[in-house]
C-alpha cells in the first residue's frame, strides 16, 4: 500500500535578516579596526610666518623635532634631552636616511639651539629637513 504524500508542509526558508546583521557587524568591525589614531606630535609654539613656504602634504612617517621659546627640545611632541635627540637622529641615519624631518620652532627660540639641531642633522648626513611655518588653514583656532 502506497502512502499518500501530503504537501501541506511549507518549504523551509532561509531568513536573510541574521545574515545581513552579521555582514554589517563584520563591516563595522573592519572599519573600526582599520582606523588608526594619529598621534598629535605638535607642540604649542608661535610659528614664524612665511610668504614663500612650499605646502607639503601631511606625512605621518616624518620625524618631528620641536624647539620652544625657552630652548627646550621636543621629539615627536615629547620633551627630550640633547643626547636623546642625537640618538634618535642617529637611528634615522642608520634606518632611513631619506626620512623627512620637520622642525617646529618658535619664532622667539634661541638661534643657537636651532643651530644645534641643524649641526646634528648635518653630522648624521640627514638632508631631508623642513621648517614648519604658520599656515592660516592648518593653524586655525
Amino acid at each position: 500500500m502506497k502512502l499518500p504524500i501530503f504537501s501541506n508542509e511549507d518549504e523551509p526558508e532561509v531568513s536573510m535578516s541574521p545574515l545581513i546583521d552579521c555582514v554589517f557587524l563584520l563591516l563595522i568591525f573592519f572599519l573600526v579596526s582599520s582606523m588608526t589614531k594619529v598621534k598629535n606630535k605638535d607642540i604649542a609654539v608661535d610659528l614664524p610666518i612665511s610668504q614663500s613656504a612650499i605646502k607639503l602634504k601631511p606625512d605621518d612617517k616624518q620625524a618631528i623635532v620641536g624647539l620652544d621659546n625657552l630652548g627646550n627640545f621636543y621629539w615627536d611632541g615629547q620633551t627630550c634631552s640633547t643626547n636623546f635627540l642625537h640618538e634618535q637622529l642617529r637611528s634615522i641615519c642608520i634606518e632611513n636616511p631619506d626620512r623627512r624631518i620637520r622642525i617646529d620652532m618658535d619664532k622667539d627660540s634661541p638661534f643657537g639651539r636651532f643651530t644645534e639641531i641643524m649641526d646634528a642633522c648635518q653630522f648624521y648626513n640627514l638632508s631631508n629637513i623642513g621648517i614648519r611655518t604658520y599656515d592660516e588653514n592648518y593653524n586655525r583656532k
